[in-house]
């Protein structure tokens, strides 16, 4: 007979995934999710998901993410994105305890599909249970925890586990109930995987398994991509031009050549097409000349000769309005060079998408909003808006055992799915969220950059404000911000710093001021174009108006409660070391995907920071204020 319970699909995509362990509460159960059924979803950019996936995958070495790597991310044939519908469990492990003390003998049925009756069969008492503690290893491995054979008499049979009264498993005894030798418990080298002996953590060897209770957090981590779903069939032709990303930078970076004009209105078939009598002259041109010939101000000659000099100019201002024109405007302007440009467009284009799909309601276009718009200047925020129908995309690609930070542990995929081919699942959600927009000031950052004493180069282009904005795109090339930014990259630690630590006040804050579960509130961070959105990962949170509620009605007081969270509970501890803890900067995993590193609210209020020392002049300042 089955047993059924109900989640909900963001609770699955964290909680209840191929090879999670959890209480099975209705039948008092332990049991092991042996896989998801679901929908396959084919309204998704796979192209565009997969680069987000090897983006997040990519801060772990090649081989410890061996089917995670960037060449197989890049065949999007081998995986397939299930929306979940039903989650199937197993019981897991097989391996009980007889809870009468005198006893508490261990029977391990890992390998028999028979159950032991509820009577302990060496001491008759009732209350044979599960044995909550398993077995894991960095390498993805999840073993039950199994009696040892006894060194006294080589018995495996009469094993006991005795906890001492303690909560530690470092105090639990094994026990053999036939001759009384007692050991520790000892977990042993993983026999799944060939662990370098040198590679993990420093103090204990990184081959050995580790005893956990099931449900500690430590037996398993998600990890998820999130990003902006890309409409696939209005976009197809545009991710079908080589210069796509250049685009995406012009309209972030605002050139005249793509003023006015959608992304879709790039594909080959508008971008190429021509109409009229003439391949370089419209309608109205040819117009035009007509009517100044007959009215005897161009003679035969002249017509011709005009003729011949529109034409060229047309066809110039469509050379620089053509994808390749745009390309070479981006590069001359910014003085910043084609491959960065290129790496960065994924992210600059989920940056302008909104003002092109979501319609946004700007703080600084509202004339009913002059209060909250004066505060978010004096705090150096640029932008602020609202988006009603933010299309988040939650993917969970993957999963880790023991560690979670990059190069800790190895990055597993979920097992192939025999029900779609034998492709690779990824488990996706998509949610249409409103979402809060800010944007921090270029100049104010550089200029803040400058008062502590590490003031940037910008790159040498044609146009100032197109070098200052491309100079924050350039500064993220190549660099992984799932990892710790040391002194080796002052100005990078300092701007994402500063960008990751105010996300958190304004998800901290949000969640105090709509009256949701901080966890149901998350960050979505855009680092090259200094912005950073806010949005409900939560249907229900997303569905009531939480945020559209904040920005029409508490506005002011989110942003005064986001520049007044300078105070730490553990201060002047927390304030004096590193500005950043548990207390006053952390989020949880499923709101923050860089793992809470490099915070510090000494970006914000100057103080100091774990890497830099110390920083003397906030972001907050007031003698930063634009203008003074």
């Amino acid at each position: 007979m089955g047993y059924k319970m109900n989640r909900g699909k963001q609770q699955v995509l964290f909680n209840y995934l191929p090879g999670k362990t959890f209480d099975f509460r209705r039948i008092s159960a332990i049991a092991r999710v042996s896989g998801i059924r679901g929908e396959p979803k084919t309204n998704l950019n796979a192209a565009v998901l997969l680069r987000k996936v090897a983006e997040d995958a990519r801060a772990w070495q090649a081989d410890l993410r061996p089917i995670l790597r960037d060449d197989v991310l890049g065949d999007a044939t081998r995986f397939i994105f299930i929306d979940p519908r039903e989650v199937q469990s197993e019981l897991f492990p097989r391996v009980f305890w007889c809870q009468n003390r005198a006893c508490g003998r261990i029977f391990d049925y890992s390998r028999s599909d028979a159950l032991p009756p509820n009577r302990c069969r060496a001491c008759g008492t009732d209350g044979i249970v599960q044995l909550r503690f398993v077995k894991i290893h960095r390498c993805g491995a999840l073993e039950p925890l199994a009696p040892p054979r006894c060194q006294g008499c080589h018995n495996s049979n009469q094993m006991a586990l005795d906890t001492r009264g303690s909560e530690r498993i470092s105090n639990f005894r094994w026990i053999c109930r036939q001759c009384g030798a007692r050991a520790a418990l000892y977990a042993g080298h993983c026999n799944q995987c060939q662990w370098p002996p040198g590679q993990g953590a420093a103090n204990k060897d990184p081959r050995n398994m580790d005893i956990e209770l099931h449900r500690s957090g430590r037996t398993f981590y998600a990890h998820t991509a999130v990003l902006l779903n890309v409409p696939h069939r209005e976009m197809e032709g545009f991710f079908n031009l080589a210069e796509w990303s250049f685009i995406a930078a012009a309209k972030f970076l605002g050139i005249p050549e793509v003023a006015g004009r959608r992304f879709a209105d790039f594909a080959p078939s508008v971008a190429t097409g021509s109409g009229g009598s003439d391949p370089g002259l419209s309608g109205a041109d040819l117009d035009d000349l007509f009517r100044r010939q007959l009215a005897g101000e161009l003679t035969s000659e002249q017509f011709v000769a005009a003729m011949q000099v529109l034409r060229e100019r047309r066809q110039q201002e469509r050379q620089a309005t053509s994808p390749s024109g745009i390309l070479e405007s981006v590069v001359s302007r910014t003085g910043v060079p084609r491959a960065t440009w290129q790496q960065a467009g994924q992210e600059l284009l989920e940056s302008v998408l909104p003002s092109e799909t979501g319609r946004p309601v700007e703080l600084f276009a509202t004339t009913a909003s002059a209060a909250p718009a004066a505060l978010a200047r004096r705090i150096g925020l640029t932008r602020v808006a609202l988006v009603a129908d933010y299309p988040i995309v939650t993917a969970t690609y993957g999963f880790s055992r023991a560690e979670y930070s990059p190069n800790e542990c190895r990055l597993n995929p979920f097992p192939p799915d025999p029900n779609q081919g034998g492709r690779i699942p990824i488990f996706v959600d998509q949610v249409q969220a409103d979402a809060l927009l800010l944007g921090l000031h270029p100049e104010r950052v550089c200029e803040w950059l400058t008062r502590n004493g590490f003031a940037p180069t910008l790159p040498n282009g044609s146009d100032s404000s197109n070098a200052l904005r491309a100079y924050f795109v350039q500064l993220f090339d190549n660099l992984s911000l799932r990892e710790t930014l040391g002194v080796d990259q002052p100005q990078a630690r300092m701007v994402f710093g500063l960008l990751h630590t105010l996300s958190h006040f304004a998800v901290r804050q949000s969640a105090l001021l709509c009256g949701l579960d901080r966890t149901s509130l998350a960050e979505y961070l855009l680092p090259r174009s200094l912005t950073v959105a806010i949005y409900c990962n939560h249907r229900f949170g997303a569905t009531i108006g939480a945020l559209t509620a904040l920005f029409e009605q508490s506005l002011s007081e989110w942003l005064n409660a986001i520049r007044d969270a300078r105070r730490c509970v553990y201060d002047p501890v927390c304030r004096d070391r590193e500005g950043n803890c548990h207390a006053c900067t952390h989020l949880a995993e499923t709101s923050c995907r860089f793992f809470n590193l490099n915070l510090s609210r000494s970006f914000l209020f100057g103080g100091e920071d774990a890497q830099l020392g110390r920083i003397e002049v906030g972001y907050f300042d007031s003698s930063l204020d634009l203008g003074s």
